[in-house]
């Protein structure tokens, strides 16, 4: 296949930029978004869902970003590789190294309009089927009016991202909690928690900085999560808690939660029950859906979508492709590399091993992860491992590697983070 008409599903940064990279290898993509704008997860909405815990919304919004959000990487690393995040690319010099989210979807629309993409764009069309036929694909769509589409492709780029559809875990007693439930997905700004007694469920980015944000607002704040278990931030038996200031309440830290009992108490292993909770907020993170494709194409098994070569092709299916699934990486550069992989593959300009050594190679890396005790939903887990699987993915392709200054500039930016996780944002990134 030299010429290939793809069918791209989602205008997020990885759809703009797989659309750019099928461009650039002779292909024509057709990019279908279910939104009336692109940005995918960077265009922020005021509403949230119908239900704040996200268990029956009936009518679910897909942003899960709130007011005050940054990026919590420096705009260096966030830009796609060759085009930076001020005028000589899509952004302005004065904007702040960790930008607001409304400078991230500006970048993402000016990368749309200067890199043309818009001919290729079909916005407020809702994918509803992908199915294999013979060697191609058909999509079915339904556009603004609910008109019921279908069309053939020769190839599939799936780049709906993963989130908007909150993971909630399972909490022993839930229910019998009766004070408010939500999932950060629905967290706009610290308003609604003043003078409240707040706990949170998840150390990742979010959890961290919507903690802070509340703690200006928020009678008590307590954070839990497992990589908080047993840190030196004493507990509300033991000491002062983190983070206390002028005119902010503390940050008690905790193990996960175990669950709570019929009187609304929460408890955790070897420490005292929390009661009199005003809100429990889950900052757990988000799912993996494609509720369009069948299950005997891929299936996500707590958060692992499998069988993929890679982390970003079907090896039954060779002409589909998963862009972005793999995360605690640096995205846009990401993106653009394996939207970049896939275009040159479907050029011929270099050829995948046999069925049988892909599915051979999924079963040894699955293997491995297991063996290192690594649980199900963290195998899309890169972190450190993202270099030299971005590079592998450019050698096989024929591309460059990273460029020299990326390796230290990421060592660079989670030493700040690390040191400084209040405020690294504000802080001169030394290198």
């Amino acid at each position: 296949m030299t010429r290939a008409q793809v069918a791209v599903i989602g205008a997020g940064p990885a759809g703009l930029v797989a659309a750019r990279e099928l461009l650039r290898a002779g292909h024509t993509p057709t990019v279908y978004e279910q939104a009336d704008r692109v940005g995918g997860v960077w265009v922020y909405d005021s509403q949230t869902d119908d239900d704040l815990s996200s268990r029956a919304a009936r009518h679910p919004v897909y942003s899960s970003i709130y007011a005050s959000l940054r990026t919590n990487l420096p705009s260096d690393l966030m830009a796609f590789l060759d085009y930076p995040f001020d005028a000589r690319g899509g952004g302005e010099d004065d904007w702040h190294r960790y930008p607001h989210h409304s400078c991230v979807l500006i970048y993402l629309e000016n990368f749309c309009r200067e890199q043309k993409l818009q001919p290729f764009l079909k916005l407020s069309h809702t994918v509803t089927n992908i199915t294999p036929a013979a060697d191609s694909w058909r999509v079915a769509s339904k556009a603004p009016d609910q008109t019921a589409n279908t069309a053939t492709f020769d190839a599939v780029m799936i780049c709906n991202g993963h989130y908007s559809v909150p993971r909630l875990p399972q909490l022993a007693g839930i229910e019998d909690f009766q004070g408010d439930t939500l999932h950060s997905h629905n967290y706009r700004d610290p308003h609604a928690f003043t003078g409240k007694k707040v706990v949170l469920w998840g150390a990742a980015a979010s959890g961290s900085d919507i903690a802070r944000e509340i703690q200006s607002v928020a009678r008590e704040v307590h954070w839990c999560g497992h990589a908080l278990q047993g840190k030196p931030q004493p507990r509300p038996s033991s000491g002062s808690p983190l983070g206390t200031s002028s005119g902010r309440s503390p940050i008690y830290t905790h193990g996960d939660p175990l669950g709570f009992d019929h009187q609304g108490r929460l408890f955790f292993e070897d420490e005292p029950a929390l009661n009199d909770i005003d809100t429990f907020m889950f900052c757990t993170g988000y799912d993996y859906q494609f509720p369009f494709l069948d299950t005997d194409i891929v299936n996500v098994t707590d958060n692992q979508v499998h069988p993929l070569y890679q982390d970003l092709i079907s090896p039954t299916h060779p002409n589909l492709a998963f862009i972005g699934l793999p995360y605690l990486v640096v995205p846009f550069p990401l993106f653009e590399i394996q939207a970049r992989w896939f275009s040159r593959l479907l050029s011929g300009q270099f050829k995948l091993p046999e069925k049988a050594a892909m599915l051979q190679a999924i079963e040894s890396h699955a293997q491995a992860l297991h063996a290192a005790g690594v649980k199900t939903r963290h195998w899309h887990k890169l972190a450190e491992k993202q270099t030299p699987y971005v590079n592998k993915l450019a050698a096989q392709c024929g591309d460059s590697p990273l460029p020299e200054w990326f390796g230290p500039m990421m060592e660079a930016a989670q030493r700040a983070r690390m040191a400084n996780p209040a405020h690294f944002r504000d802080q001169p990134l030394e290198m």
